[in-house]
C-alpha cells in the first residue's frame, strides 16, 4: 500500500479529440491500494461541484510522475475521496 505525500492531484476526462476537461485540486496525501487510489485532504465539495466524471487522476511526487486510469469517485467526508482503478 504505497502513500505519496502528494501537494495535488491533476483530473481528467477525454471525450473526443480535442475535448476534454481538467482540474488540479490540493490534497495532503495519496494513497493506491486494493485497486483504488485514497486521495486525503482534498476538498470534496470541489469533486461534488464537477459537471463531469473524471477518467483519469495524476499527480507527482519527488520528480516521479503517476497516472492512474480511475472511475468515479466515492466521497468519505469532507476530505477523502477513493477513486476505484480502471
Amino acid at each position: 500500500m504505497p502513500a505519496f505525500l502528494a501537494t495535488s492531484i491533476f483530473l481528467e476526462a477525454d471525450y473526443l479529440p480535442g475535448d476534454r476537461e481538467e482540474i488540479r485540486l490540493p490534497c495532503s496525501t495519496v494513497v493506491v491500494h486494493n485497486g483504488a487510489v485514497s486521495v486525503r485532504g482534498i476538498e470534496t465539495r470541489h469533486l461534488e461541484r464537477l459537471g463531469w466524471t473524471p477518467d483519469a487522476l495524476s499527480f507527482e511526487v519527488a520528480g516521479e510522475h503517476h497516472r492512474y486510469r480511475v472511475a468515479a469517485p466515492s466521497l468519505g467526508g469532507a476530505l477523502t475521496a477513493k477513486f476505484p482503478i480502471r
